[in-house]
């Protein structure tokens, strides 16, 4: 199976259904997330869900989280942090995501600390494995140069190129290369609003492009399919594997990404800035466009 939708199919379900957790009972079962989770700088994201699969993730739901090292010390805490609710889909689905450094790869293990809105706090811990590197591009490396297709290379005629239905010409008049090499920050999307496996496409592109509003020339915007399309009976469909499965794209696969939707900021000077995974905010996405204009 193409291990894009392979990951993005189980996304889906980490919003809807439960693992396998590190208790007998549990009250509460955290849900991992995050594609990879790798040494250094991590988004981390999760997800809660009650003993039947239901979710408990909601913006009235905090959680703190405590990060143990289990190959130099499993009973002691390493380091803490705060997580914040994101909506996937307003209102009606989200998430967490935290902001983490993990120091060294290995066996970690997190406790989440749930504190309902009457005032009960419910706790569990989960163990995991924390990679020594990513298979997407780290923060502060060289961006891929990879070229994709623009509105010009289809006549102006975004239907072959983009499956969103209401598209923003600027975001198809630069590839990625383009984009790369204009000595402008740049924010790139993997995103397929039609045929979206975690149903977060459609409101992360649009989150983007209430960004791009704010910035009309300073940064440039890239959208790209992060399937294999074709047109096909007058519309842009999938281009399928012989096994029916949905196929990544060249720029997909040289960008190491293994679900969709993706965000990537890109600085002046083609350095990774910033990676977003999944659900992504306003604030979220204006932060990181701030901090590719400033030195690493």
């Amino acid at each position: 199976m193409n291990r894009l939708i392979a990951f993005a199919a189980a996304l889906l379900l980490t919003l809807s259904a439960l693992p396998v957790a590190a208790q007998a009972v549990p009250t509460i079962i955290p849900v991992l997330a995050s594609s990879e989770i790798a040494k250094g700088e991590n988004r981390f994201l999760f997800s809660l869900t009650d003993p039947a699969g239901a979710l408990l993730a909601a913006p009235d739901v905090e959680v703190r989280l405590e990060f143990y090292d289990d190959e130099a010390d499993p009973e002691a805490v390493a380091f803490e942090s705060a997580s914040r609710f994101l909506w996937a889909i307003e209102g009606l689905r989200g998430l967490y995501a935290a902001d983490v450094e993990f120091p060294d790869a290995g066996r970690w293990g997190t406790r989440f600390y749930a504190t309902f809105p009457d005032g009960t706090i419910e706790t569990v811990r989960v163990d995991y494995d924390v990679q020594e590197e990513t298979s997407t591009p780290p923060v502060g490396s060289p961006a891929p140069l990879i070229d994709t297709p623009t509105a010009e290379d289809v006549g102006g005629d975004l239907r072959q190129i983009s499956s969103d239905p209401d598209p923003v010409d600027r975001f198809y008049e630069l590839s990625i290369l383009d984009a790369i090499e204009a000595d402008l920050p740049a924010v790139i999307s993997f995103v397929t609003p039609a045929f979206c496996q975690t149903a977060t496409c459609g409101p992360t592109i649009e989150k983007v492009k209430e960004v791009a509003a704010s910035h009309p020339t300073d940064v440039n915007f890239v959208h790209v399919e992060p399937y294999l399309m074709w047109m096909k009976d007058g519309y842009l469909q999938p281009m399928l594997s012989e096994e029916g499965w949905l196929q990544s794209a060249p720029w997909t696969e040289r960008y190491g990404l293994r679900t969709e939707p993706y965000v990537i900021v890109i600085d002046a000077e083609g350095l990774v800035r910033a990676k977003f995974e999944g659900a992504i905010t306003v604030e979220e996405l204006e932060d990181a466009l701030w901090e590719a204009t400033s030195p690493l």
